[in-house]
C-alpha cells in the first residue's frame, strides 16, 4: 500500500430497513452502531414483508427480497430502496424462484427454485428458439446435490454457490464449478481455509473479493458473521483446485458493524458503489443495511496521545472530504481510534479533547493488489496541552524581528489558539508580548502594542470574545518597572517571542 499524504472520511452508509409488525423499541434496538467506524446510518420507511428475509440479490437495477416463499421487486434509487412489490417478472417464469442472478459475461438468466422437500437446485431461463424461451435443470457435470446462491466471477469462468453435499467440512460449505468445454465442470469445494464445521452460506462477488456468511469462525460477533477472500489468489503454490485458486487467499472479517451480536448474511452488490446486507437481531428481527462506497478500502488505526506520552481517552476524531457532512467517532479508554477511508481520496482528519489544542491534518492514501479485503495503515495522533499557569513562547509568529504582522505560520498557530479558546471556553487567554531588545524603550513598547494588538484582533476575528482576552508586555530586563506577574515569565528566546498562559 502506497501512502500519499494525510487526509481522511466516510466510507459506508447504514439504512435499516423495518420488516412487518416490528416493535419499534425493538427495531431501535437492532439497528446498527458505528463501534469506531467512519459509518453514517439513516432510518428509511418500513418495509413490509410476510418473514423473515431468506435471501437478497440485485440485477437489472433492483434488489429482489425472497421472503416467506415469495419474492419481492425493490426499486433502488440513489442507494434508497423502493416499496417491496411482488416481482411478478420473475415468478412468470417460475412461480418457485426463491433466486435469480445473471451470468455476468453472457447474460443468461440463472434462477434457483426449491421442490417439495425444501430442496434448492439450479435452472437456467434460454432462448430455446429464436423469440421462444423454456428452463432446464443445470447439474454441473452430473452434480446431483443442493445448489443455493450462485454467483459468477466477473469473467465469467467460474460459479461459487452453496450446497449441503456431504462430501464436504460440515453443514453448508461454498463450492465452485468452472465452465470449461461448453459445460459447467464438477464442483471442487473451497477447502478449509473457506469452510467449517458450521455453515458457509450465500456467497457474493466483490471486484477480486469472495464475500460471504459463515458460522464457523472462533472471531464470529454472533451466530453468522461476514467474510472476505481475495477470489484468486496473488501467490499461487501447488495447493490450488484444479486451475482456478479460490479459496486460497487468506480470510478477513468484515467487522463491526457489518458483523453485529445477531446474524449478518445477503451481502449484495448493486450499482454506483451502493450495496446491501441484512442483520437479523437475537429476538429475531430483520434489518436490511445498505452502506457506500468501495468495500476494498483502508482501515485506519492509531493511538491519540499527549507530548508526555498519556493516551487521551474519549477524544472526537472528526472526518471530512470535500465538505461533506463530517463523521464523528471518539477513541475509547485506551485512546485507540478505528477508521476505514475510502482509496484515493483527500480527507481532513480532525482532533480534539478536552484542555489540548484540536489538531487538523489531512491524509489520503492509495492501495496496491493487497490479499485483504481492508488495507492497513496505521497514523498515531499527538496532541499538545497547556498547562494551566505555565507560560509558553513561541518565536514564529511574525515575519521579522521588527514586524507586528503575522506570518503564515504565525496565523496558523493564531487558528490553533483561537479553536482551543472557543472549545474550552471556561478558559482566559494572558498574552505577553516580549520584545525587550531594545535601548530605546519607546519602541519596544510600540512594538509590543502593535503584536499584541495584531494578535487580539486575528483571534476576535476568529469569533474569540475579546472579554477572555487579557495581554501585557515585558519591559526591558533593567527596567525597575516590572511588575511580580511578568518577572515570573521566562527570558525571550528571540526579538519575536510571544508568550501564552491560560487561566480558568
Amino acid at each position: 500500500m502506497k501512502k500519499i499524504a494525510i487526509y481522511l472520511l466516510p466510507l459506508l452508509f447504514a439504512i435499516p430497513l423495518k420488516a412487518q409488525n416490528v416493535d419499534p423499541a425493538k427495531a431501535q434496538s437492532a439497528e446498527l452502531r458505528g463501534e469506531n467506524r467512519s459509518l453514517q446510518m439513516t432510518k428509511l420507511q418500513a418495509l413490509r414483508l410476510p418473514a423473515n428475509i431468506d435471501d437478497i440479490c440485485f440485477f437489472d437495477g433492483r434488489l429482489h427480497i425472497s421472503s416467506g416463499g415469495m419474492l419481492f421487486g425493490v426499486s433502488v434509487n440513489n442507494g434508497k430502496l423502493g416499496f417491496p412489490e411482488a416481482d411478478t417478472a420473475l415468478t412468470s417464469i417460475d412461480a418457485q424462484m426463491t433466486y435469480a442472478v445473471r451470468h455476468n459475461a453472457t447474460g443468461t438468466f440463472y434462477y434457483t427454485r426449491k421442490d417439495s422437500k425444501g430442496r434448492s437446485y439450479l435452472y437456467e431461463y434460454y432462448e430455446k428458439k429464436p423469440g421462444k424461451y423454456d428452463t432446464r435443470r443445470v447439474k454441473p457435470y452430473g452434480f446431483s446435490y443442493t445448489i443455493e446462491h450462485p454467483v459468477f466471477s466477473s469473467d465469467g469462468r467460474a460459479m461459487v454457490f452453496a450446497s449441503d453435499c456431504p462430501i464436504g467440512f460440515g453443514g453448508s460449505d461454498l463450492w465452485y464449478s468452472e465452465w470449461h468445454n461448453d459445460q459447467w465442470q464438477y464442483p471442487q469445494n473451497l477447502g478449509h481455509r473457506i469452510n467449517g464445521e458450521g455453515d458457509e452460506t450465500m456467497p457474493a462477488i466483490y471486484g477480486d473479493f469472495l464475500v460471504f456468511a459463515s458460522t464457523s469462525r472462533s472471531d464470529s460477533r454472533g451466530g453468522s458473521d461476514l467474510y472476505a477472500s481475495r477470489l484468486v489468489a496473488l501467490e499461487q503454490t501447488g495447493d490450488t483446485v484444479m486451475m482456478y485458486p479460490i479459496g486460497r487467499s487468506p480470510l478477513q472479517s468484515l467487522e463491526a458493524p457489518f458483523c453485529t451480536a445477531g446474524d449478518d448474511f445477503g451481502f449484495a452488490v448493486g450499482d454506483g458503489g451502493y450495496g446491501w446486507w441484512i442483520s437479523r437481531s437475537v429476538d429475531s428481527i430483520d434489518a436490511i443495511h445498505s452502506f457506500y462506497g468501495r468495500m476494498d478500502c483502508i482501515k485506519l488505526t492509531g493511538v491519540v496521545g499527549d507530548i508526555a506520552g498519556n493516551v487521551l481517552a474519549d477524544a472526537e476524531i472528526t472526518l471530512v472530504a470535500d465538505g461533506r457532512q463530517a463523521i464523528k467517532t471518539h477513541t475509547d479508554r485506551l485512546g485507540r481510534y478505528c477508521l476505514f477511508v475510502q482509496p484515493d481520496v483527500e480527507y481532513l482528519l480532525k482532533c480534539y479533547a478536552a484542555e489540548h489544542f484540536s489538531f487538523s491534518q489531512k491524509i489520503s492514501y492509495s492501495r496496491t493488489k493487497e490479499d485483504l479485503l481492508y488495507g492497513s495503515e496505521r497514523y498515531n495522533i499527538t496532541l499538545l496541552a497547556f498547562e494551566i499557569g505555565s507560560a509558553y513562547n513561541y518565536d514564529d509568529l511574525f515575519g521579522s524581528p521588527v514586524s507586528s504582522e503575522l506570518s503564515a505560520s504565525g496565523r496558523n498557530r493564531v487558528d490553533q489558539l483561537a479553536t482551543f479558546l472557543l472549545e474550552n471556553s471556561n478558559l482566559r487567554l494572558k498574552i505577553a508580548s516580549a520584545y525587550n531588545l531594545s535601548i530605546d524603550a519607546a519602541f519596544c513598547s510600540l512594538l509590543n502594542n502593535a503584536r499584541l494588538r495584531s494578535i487580539v484582533d486575528y483571534l476576535v476575528a476568529k469569533g474569540v470574545p475579546q472579554s477572555s482576552i487579557d495581554t501585557t508586555t515585558v519591559k526591558p530586563a533593567n527596567a525597575a518597572e516590572n511588575d511580580a506577574d511578568e518577572a515570573e515569565l521566562p527570558t525571550a528566546q528571540s526579538s519575536r517571542t510571544v508568550f501564552f498562559i491560560f487561566a480558568r
